[in-house]
């Protein structure tokens, strides 16, 4: 087992850089709060999970690390000992709605970054239902390291339990050469051209900028909220195919149709929006717990002959060609532009190991597995509200594909938001049925939305305070995540 024991102040990643900035403008935010709430169905030690936590904050770097800011600019540091602790609250009885709100409580309550970034909350309700809610501030997290530390911490309670060590593969590498490698390439002869392709590849293209429902405030909250859609059995069903036969992923053909709904409601011919991808390379850091991200620029671009085929073509490639590229951190290319504010990742938590569930849209729990002697399902709580304009979560279930929007409230509406999401229903359901159809030719409005908006421009009905049909469907005028969860799903 690799563990870190010197006190030694480290260097932050460029991706660290950013998190610790959105830290300070708005330190009681929890708009960066990485949450991963189980339901733990059996009889559960709280004595035995308490240790448990305590060998994997022995095991993972960052568990033991706190940030600090001087003159010399934010350092990490590392304690020789664990610094985290398991939470214990006792809720004897409660019911429901109780549990589950004690469990987002205990995942959205802000972290100080210089005391530490995790936390791992045991609730029980009765001898045997529990919920086990870990939370880490996405500075020292993503989203394939919020399962890896749930799956230390119950490997870690297994092997407890079993009088065992614990089931994990040795850590031949760590954060800290993470860091150190990222500082090398970039300094490198191949990162400084690697930076100059991401500027090339956006060119003179600009951020998206979808029509928002107020100005943008001097300071931002970071407060969000979600709408949440499950996308229809048949547009999911025909998904695959209709990518397949345009020589793409499904993740680029979902890209591409975003991409189209972006172009109609803001009126840009050439934009940009963000990829979330992992910067995780090679088995040394399949089990490391940390923040290996860059959301990569992606640049789109219309005119009246883009189809829903060509657009995907077009973004499958320009995917490729990012990930190619995914080394060096967008911050660093970019250090004073804004390239993205929207973005769309996918998460696919049946590649994870085991293949815990998502939580199917309007359900407070995904269906249970069995791991480490207990059934456990995911919880659902709300996370990532407030860290963009706009961010797209595409999530795979046993029910289909859910599609969810997490926004700033600071500049949008749940209404508005609302509209977007039936957009991007109705262009996915003609990009799969005609993949040849013009992205223009699509009807963004529904008969009655149509006929309200219709309204508008005769004078005979009205809107909503603030709402403009022109702007908000852009039609009249003429958007693990890709993050990669691979280095999770080999056998153990």
């Amino acid at each position: 087992m690799s563990t870190t024991t010197t006190a030694e102040a480290l260097p932050l990643t460029a991706i660290q850089q950013s998190m610790w900035t959105a830290y300070r403008v708005s330190p009681e935010a929890s708009a960066y709060n990485i949450v991963m709430p189980l339901r733990l169905r059996g009889p559960v030690d709280p004595a035995a999970m308490d240790a448990a936590v305590t060998a994997v904050g022995a095991r993972q770097e960052l568990l033991r690390s706190v940030f600090t800011e001087s003159a010399a600019g934010v350092r990490r540091t590392v304690s020789e000992a664990p610094l985290v602790r398991l939470e214990f609250r006792d809720l004897d009885g409660a019911d429901e709605a109780a549990l589950h709100r004690a469990a987002e409580e205990a995942g959205s309550r802000p972290f100080r970054l210089e005391s530490g970034a995790f936390r791992v909350v045991l609730l029980r309700r009765s001898d045997e239902d529990w919920a086990l809610v870990t939370s880490a501030h996405h500075i020292v997290s993503d989203f394939t390291s919020r399962w890896l530390l749930v799956r230390d911490v119950l490997d870690a309670y297994e092997g407890l339990a079993a009088a065992t060590e614990p089931a994990w593969r040795p850590l031949p590498g760590s954060y800290a050469d993470h860091a150190a490698e990222e500082l090398r390439y970039t300094a490198s002869e191949a990162g400084r051209r690697a930076a100059a392709l991401w500027q090339e590849s956006v060119a003179d293209a600009a951020a998206a900028e979808l029509p928002l429902d107020r100005p943008r405030p001097a300071l931002r909250s970071y407060r969000g909220a979600t709408v949440v859609r499950q996308l229809p059995k048949d547009t999911a069903d025909a998904l695959p195919g209709a990518a397949s036969a345009a020589g793409v992923t499904p993740f680029a053909y979902l890209l591409a149709v975003f991409q189209a709904l972006t172009h109609r409601w803001t009126g840009q011919d050439a934009f940009v929006l963000g990829v979330p991808a992992t910067s995780r390379m090679g088995r040394a850091q399949r089990d490391v717990i940390g923040c290996f991200l860059n959301t990569m620029p992606v640049r789109a671009d219309f005119d009246e002959r883009s189809t829903f085929r060509s657009t995907a073509a077009q973004a499958g490639e320009r995917v490729m060609r990012g990930m190619v590229n995914v080394r060096y951190p967008c911050a660093l290319a970019f250090p004073r532009a804004t390239v993205f504010r929207t973005a769309l990742f996918l998460v696919q938590m049946d590649r994870m190991e085991p293949p815990v569930p998502n939580v199917p849209p309007g359900a407070g729990e995904g269906p249970s597995v069995r791991y480490a002697g207990l059934d456990i399902a995911l919880i659902d709580v709300p996370q990532q509200e407030g860290q963009l304009d706009l961010l797209l979560r595409i999530e795979q279930t046993q029910d289909g594909i859910t599609a969810v929007l997490s926004y700033d409230t600071d500049v949008l509406d749940g209404e508005t938001v609302a509209r977007f999401a039936d957009g991007f229903e109705r262009m996915l359901a003609a990009a799969v049925a005609q993949p040849d159809t013009p992205v223009a030719d699509v009807e963004l409005a529904g008969a009655g939305e149509l006929e309200a908006l219709l309204a508008l421009g005769t004078g005979t009905g009205g809107g909503p305070d603030g709402f403009d049909g022109f702007d908000a469907f852009g039609s009249f005028d003429e958007f693990d995540a890709f993050e990669s969860f691979e280095s999770a799903r080999e056998p153990r």
